[in-house]
C-alpha cells in the first residue's frame, strides 16, 4: 500500500480540514515575498520633486547619524548650531532646530564637508553614479524696493532635470541660457516673490564667505563657513524662469465646510526662498568675494570648498537602499546617510527614527514561515486525533509504525506544498506589478522569483515535517487495540 499517496487522496477527499492550514503557508510566502519590496528598493517616480530639488537620490549630511535595530553603539542628543540657508536639513528632519540631533559621543557634530573626500570614499561604490555638493550662501534680494532675506544656491543642471517644475514648462526655455549666463530661476509660489517676471532685473547682496577651522566636539580639527556681511556685494540678475516644486497635498478644510461632497485638496509646495543660480556664476561671486577663502587641500573649488550637504545620484534605483547602506558603512558614524524617500518619510512622521536594516529580511520571513508551519502542524495533528480509527484500521490491515509515520509526513509536506505554491506564485505576480515602476530587469526578477521559490518551499516543508515529526512519532506509538478500544 502506497501510505504517501494515501495520504493525498485523504486530503482531497476532504480540504475543508486543511484549508486553514494551506492558507496559513499560501500567506506566509506571499509576506515574505512582499516584504522584499522594502529592501530591495524604490520604484523610480518615488520622491521625484525631492530628488530633484536636493540634486539626488541620496542625501549626505554631517550629522543626524541614523539609527537602526542593529546599532549597538552609544548616542547621544546634541544641539544644532547650524543654519537653514546651509542645507535641506530641517526640510527632511524638521525637529533638528529644536531637539537636536543624535550622534556618538566622539564624532565632530555639524561642520563643514568637503566634498572631494566624500567622493574620494563614496566613488568605487557601485551603483554610485555621481557625486554633487550642496552651494548656498544667504542673501538679500530687493524687490520693487523691498528687500528679502532668500538663500543663494549654485545649481548644477547636470542632475535630475528641474524643466517639469518650470513654469514657462519643459517645451520652452531652458533652465538657463548659458552655464555662465548671470540668470536666477526664483520661486513663484513665494510672495516676497511673486510680483517678479521673467526678464525682469533684480539686485541680490551676497555676503564674503569664510572658511573658519575650529575644534570639533570629537577634538578634530573641523570646518565651518563663516559669513561677513561688512563685505558683502550687490549683484544684478535677470530673471530666467520661475519654479514650483509641489511636494504633496492636504485637504482644504474651509473650503470644504458647507459642501455637499468631501473637501477638495490643494497641492503643497516646497516653500524654501532659494535663487537658482548656474555653478559656474556662483563660483565666480565667492572667488570675487574672497580670492582665498581657506579651502582645504585641493585648490579647486567643486573639491575643496565647504559644503553641509552631499547628493549622490545612482544608476539604478532599485538597487537604491543597499547603495545607501554601503556609503554609511564607508563614511561611518559621523555622517548622515539617507536615501531621499526615505528622508522625505520624515517629514510627516518627524519623530521617527529607526530604519529596519534589510538583513533582518532573512530573520523576519524565517519567523513568518515558521508560524505557517506550526499551523500546520496543528491542523495535522487535529486530523490525525479525529482518525485514530483508521490509523487503527491501518495498522490491524499490516501497516507499521515506519508506514504511519510516512503517512503522516506525507499529508504534512503535502499541505505545506501545495499551500507555499500557491503563495510563491500569487506573491511573485504582484511582486512583478510592483516593480513595473522601477528599474529591475525581468531577467533579475525572474533569477530573484526562482530563489525565493527554492528558500520558501524548503523553509516551508523543512520546518513542517520537523514540528509534524512529533506527531507522527505519537500516532506510531498508538497500538491497534488501544485504538479500536476506545472508537
Amino acid at each position: 500500500m502506497d501510505f504517501s499517496r494515501l495520504a493525498i487522496t485523504e486530503v482531497r477527499r476532504n480540504p475543508t480540514r486543511t484549508v486553514v492550514a494551506i492558507a496559513a503557508c499560501a500567506l506566509a510566502a506571499m509576506i515574505v515575498i512582499l516584504l522584499r519590496v522594502v529592501p530591495e528598493g524604490y520604484s523610480v517616480g518615488l520622491a521625484m520633486p525631492e530628488r530633484t530639488y536636493s540634486g539626488g537620490d541620496i542625501v549626505i549630511f554631517p550629522a543626524q547619524a541614523p539609527l537602526s535595530s542593529s546599532e549597538t553603539n552609544m548616542l547621544i542628543w546634541r544641539s544644532w548650531h547650524g543654519s537653514d540657508w546651509q542645507s535641506h536639513l530641517l526640510y527632511y528632519f524638521p525637529g533638528t532646530g529644536t531637539k537636536g540631533y543624535l550622534a556618538e559621543e566622539q564624532c565632530a557634530g555639524w561642520r563643514g564637508m568637503v566634498p572631494g573626500n566624500i567622493i574620494e570614499l563614496v566613488e568605487s561604490i557601485p551603483n554610485v553614479k555621481r557625486v554633487s555638493a550642496y552651494r548656498s550662501l544667504p542673501c538679500i534680494i530687493t524687490v520693487d524696493g523691498r528687500q528679502a532675506s532668500a538663500i543663494l544656491r549654485g545649481f548644477d543642471p547636470d542632475g535630475y532635470p528641474i524643466d517639469d517644475y518650470l513654469d514657462e514648462g519643459p517645451e520652452k526655455a531652458p533652465a538657463f541660457s548659458q552655464d555662465n549666463a548671470w540668470e536666477v530661476i526664483v520661486p513663484a509660489k513665494l510672495k516676497a516673490f511673486a510680483k517678479l517676471k521673467i526678464d525682469d532685473m533684480v539686485s541680490i547682496l551676497v555676503p564674503k564667505p569664510e572658511t573658519v577651522q575650529f575644534g570639533s566636539l570629537g577634538g578634530d580639527q573641523a570646518l565651518q563657513l563663516g559669513i561677513d556681511w561688512d563685505e558683502a556685494i550687490q549683484y544684478r540678475f535677470t530673471v530666467s524662469q520661475k519654479y514650483a516644486i509641489q511636494v504633496g497635498e492636504e485637504v482644504d478644510v474651509e473650503a470644504g465646510i458647507g459642501s455637499p461632497g468631501p473637501a477638495p485638496s490643494i497641492p503643497i509646495y516646497w516653500e524654501r526662498p532659494e535663487l537658482l543660480v548656474p555653478m559656474g556664476v556662483f563660483e565666480e561671486i565667492v572667488q570675487q568675494l574672497n580670492p582665498n577663502p581657506g579651502i582645504e587641500g585641493t585648490g579647486e573649488f567643486s573639491l575643496g570648498f565647504p559644503s553641509y550637504q552631499v547628493a549622490v545620484t545612482v544608476d539604478r534605483i532599485s538597487k537604491l537602499r543597499e547603495t545607501t547602506r554601503l556609503i554609511r558603512e564607508a563614511l561611518g558614524s559621523d555622517y548622515g546617510v539617507y536615501a531621499v524617500p526615505e528622508a522625505r518619510a520624515y517629514v510627516s512622521r518627524p519623530g521617527s527614527h529607526v530604519v529596519m536594516p534589510p538583513d533582518l529580511h532573512v530573520v523576519y520571513s524565517a519567523l513568518i514561515i515558521g508560524f505557517a508551519s506550526v499551523v500546520v502542524a496543528g491542523n495535522i495533528y487535529i486530523i490525525v486525533v479525529q482518525q485514530k480509527r483508521k490509523l487503527g484500521l491501518l495498522r490491524v490491515v499490516g501497516a507499521t509504525s515506519v508506514n504511519i509515520i510516512q503517512y503522516i509526513l506525507s499529508l504534512v509536506a503535502y499541505v505545506s506544498a501545495a499551500g507555499s505554491f500557491s503563495g510563491i506564485i500569487a506573491g511573485n505576480i504582484l511582486y512583478l506589478i510592483t516593480l513595473l515602476g522601477t528599474d529591475l530587469s525581468i531577467k533579475e526578477w525572474f533569477t530573484q522569483a526562482l530563489g525565493d521559490c527554492g528558500i520558501i518551499m524548503g523553509l516551508s516543508i523543512g520546518l513542517s515535517l520537523a514540528i509534524g515529526f512529533g506527531i507522527a512519532w505519537w500516532a506510531s506509538r498508538l497500538s491497534c487495540s488501544e485504538v479500536l478500544s476506545r472508537e
